[in-house]
């Protein structure tokens, strides 16, 4: 299994293979700091964390502290369920397969 560095290093992956893809998606929400001092710099509020993996052999993942950039990832992630079925699966599904703790 090869780790990418870009979710757009698997959609062009999906667009290229001409067999049946299998991709799994996980999107979790998770709590940034607890602590809130009304800062602008400060974190609050969620981080949103997802992986994806193609066939078995590609895997990435990102946490987004940015939902501009969460929501780019979000459009790729539409845009594959146009060339491949998606399943969405839980977090530890895909740690298990890519053997990611």
């Amino acid at each position: 299994m090869r780790q990418v560095d870009s979710l757009q290093e698997i959609v062009e992956a999906v667009k290229k293979e001409n067999e049946s893809n299998k991709i799994l998606v996980s999107q979790h929400e998770t709590n940034r700091s607890a602590v809130t001092l009304g800062d602008e710099d400060t974190e609050s509020g969620t981080r949103l964390r997802v992986k994806v993996m193609l066939n078995n052999t590609l895997y990435y993942s990102e946490e987004f502290q940015d939902d501009t950039l969460y929501e780019e990832a979000s459009e790729m992630i539409k845009e594959m369920k146009n060339y491949a079925q998606v399943k969405l699966v839980g977090e530890d599904e895909i740690n298990e397969i890519a053997q990611v703790k």
